[in-house]
């Protein structure tokens, strides 16, 4: 396991390996487990053009009141005005990089240079989807499990159960929040960000397995985890959680419940898609001056902004464990 390389991290992001020795190394490094990254899926895109400026504006258009009266006849009613609400959103810069010494490039046992460009993807994906999350998780339309009033009083035992799946559903709806379109055209619905450890509790309830077991099978697919009420449920390996945060100090998970334009995601010219960027030892000319150094880096220019508070519903409850 790398972990077992000595020196690996011997500066400060300059790694130098004093002692690499083959035993420690398989052919190939081992696989890692990289988390399904779905938190930037569901929202509302806008690109900012190149040289406009780093702030946009997501636009909503409110509803109008309904009308009850009987139009008079020959007569013209006056118009209604309409009710727009603007929400700016500022695009910010994300990267990270490392150094890889001449040395290491040339005696390696492996192709560390690619392996660490794709380490650098990995990261950039996975520090994108940790942004998006901590802003859809921050907000105050939120509902407690077993009826509690607070996170401080929700207990281990306080499990998701499909009585609170429904209230969900029902403060959606009684907020007249639209439906999403699945970005992968399995159809229209709320969508449900689980924590692994919740999903383990639905996946044990009766009506779960009785709805995604033996009725619906096509529920499983990519990405999605199954489907109960209209809801689409998919599993973030990095979910939300409050740690100790609960009664007698139990874990709070939050189950982050979204309909149509609950968020929006707004980058420049294609920027919020990372960009891996690789210089070799001596393309720093004076700044590297023997050749020694290869550089790996990740830059990114995104925000993530909520629009819609009504259309983004954490519930809080506690897991097994």
């Amino acid at each position: 396991m790398p972990t077992n390389v000595q020196g690996y991290n011997s500066g400060s992001g300059v790694n130098a390996l004093t002692a690499e020795q083959h035993v420690f190394f398989q052919d190939e490094m081992l696989d890692r487990l990289i988390p399904e990254l779905h938190w930037t899926e569901f929202g509302e895109k806008k690109n900012i053009p190149k040289r406009k400026g780093a702030t946009t504006n997501f636009r909503r258009l409110n509803s109008l009141a309904e009308v009850k009266t009987e139009l008079p006849e020959g007569t013209t009613p006056d118009g209604v005005d309409l009710n727009i609400t603007a929400i700016n959103a500022t695009v910010k810069w994300y990267g990270s990089w490392t150094k890889i010494s001449d040395p290491i490039d040339l005696a390696g046992y492996d192709p560390l240079m690619q392996e660490t460009a794709g380490l650098m993807g990995e990261n950039a994906g996975q520090s994108m989807d940790l942004i998006v999350r901590d802003v859809l998780s921050a907000g105050t339309n939120v509902m407690y499990a077993n009826g509690k009033l607070s996170r401080a009083t929700i207990a281990a035992t306080d499990k998701i159960t499909m009585a609170d799946v429904i209230k969900a559903r029902r403060a959606l709806r009684r907020a007249r929040v639209k439906p999403i379109r699945l970005p992968n055209g399995a159809g229209t619905g709320y969508v449900a960000l689980i924590h692994v450890d919740v999903a383990s509790d639905l996946m044990q309830t009766d009506e779960w397995k009785k709805a995604n077991n033996e009725n619906n099978t096509k529920h499983w697919m990519d990405g999605v985890l199954g489907k109960m009420y209209g809801i689409w449920f998919v599993e973030v390996d990095n979910g939300v959680e409050f740690d100790g945060a609960g009664a007698t100090g139990a874990d709070v998970y939050g189950t982050i419940f979204l309909g149509r334009g609950a968020y929006g995601l707004a980058d420049i010219n294609g920027s919020g898609k990372p960009d891996i960027i690789v210089h070799t030892a001596g393309s720093a000319g004076s700044a590297d001056p023997m050749n020694q150094f290869n550089t790996i880096a990740w830059k990114c220019a995104f925000t993530a902004v909520r629009l819609q508070e009504l259309a983004i519903l954490r519930y809080e409850s506690g897991a097994s464990v």
